[in-house]
């Protein structure tokens, strides 16, 4: 047989394609084959806005762009100052006291001694209120939620000129691949994207990590110090860094979710219940 021959051409690339899709399908059912429990979702945490309070769910959609409810998906709210510079948990620790709600088509915020701030949850896009802004590393252009959402958020914090910006669903996105430059066990695919999270989409936690690392410490710390989206039971501690089903794992047999990294949280001397740092521990501890 020669590639010289149309027909012959075809068959020869059809055959490869068949060896292809078997050798996948093959990879695939040796992949489930090899799958084991590794625990139960015991709560599902959504944070709207970088760095402030979460939602508690019953359920949500796992998404590309991360946790998803009733329209609103993880961090893609985030607080900025002048030149669009992040403002986070270590700077400002009473942001944890900002209360995100949704009430219908509105994401609704209150804080202590603050009349509740109410911005759509799906805003349309105006180019006049486009604005640059840094999450962490590489910049991003985000929209900027007004000037009743400003005025609200820089009396709250004491600090002139901040605001809220948002990332709409049809924004451009970061590249985790280009957050990512390490080669960990899953390389990110070109369609992994994030928003003003640090690097994943969707942070886990497991319940027997925190219940180890509790025990080590003088004060514990609550789980609201690493903010995971997904808290799971069941497995060992830390088997969330060093459990091998990492590689590759599924919720109902049907949804895949890959590891892209460990993540550095916030710090372990920080109080989440007080809004407060203890100087007397140090972060190296946890």
């Amino acid at each position: 047989m020669t590639v010289d021959d149309p027909l012959n051409l075809v068959l020869a690339l059809a055959t490869a394609s068949t060896i292809k899709y078997i050798g996948a399908s093959l990879c695939r059912l040796k992949k489930l084959a090899t799958y084991e429990f590794v625990g139960k979702v015991t709560a599902l945490d959504l944070y709207p806005v970088k760095s402030c309070g979460a939602i508690s769910l019953q359920s949500a959609n796992c998404t590309r762009g991360g946790l998803k409810h009733s329209g609103v998906t993880d961090r893609h709210w985030m607080v900025v100052r002048d030149g669009g510079v992040k403002v986070n948990i270590q700077q400002e620790p009473k942001m944890t006291l900002i209360t995100p709600s949704i009430h219908g088509n509105k994401l609704c915020f209150d804080a202590p001694g603050m009349p509740t701030l109410k911005v759509e949850k799906n805003p349309k896009e105006d180019p006049s209120l486009y604005v640059d802004c840094k999450p962490k590393v590489k910049a991003m252009t985000a929209m900027n939620c007004g000037k009743e959402a400003s005025e609200w958020i820089s009396k709250y914090l004491g600090i002139k000129g901040a605001y809220i910006v948002v990332s709409t669903e049809n924004m451009a996105k970061r590249d985790v691949s280009e957050l990512v430059p390490r080669p960990w066990l899953n390389v990110p695919e070109t369609t992994d994207k994030v928003t003003f999270s640090e690097v994943s989409m969707c942070n886990i936690a497991f319940e027997n990590s925190l219940k180890d690392l509790n025990s080590r410490l003088a004060n514990p710390v609550s789980m609201g110090n690493f903010r995971p989206n997904i808290i799971i039971n069941g497995s060992l501690a830390f088997d969330e860094i060093y459990g091998p089903f990492w590689l590759l794992w599924s919720l109902r047999d049907t949804e895949w979710i890959s590891f892209l990294c460990f993540i550095d949280r916030c710090k372990g001397n920080f109080n989440v219940k007080y809004r407060l740092q203890d100087l007397s521990v140090s972060p190296a501890y946890t």
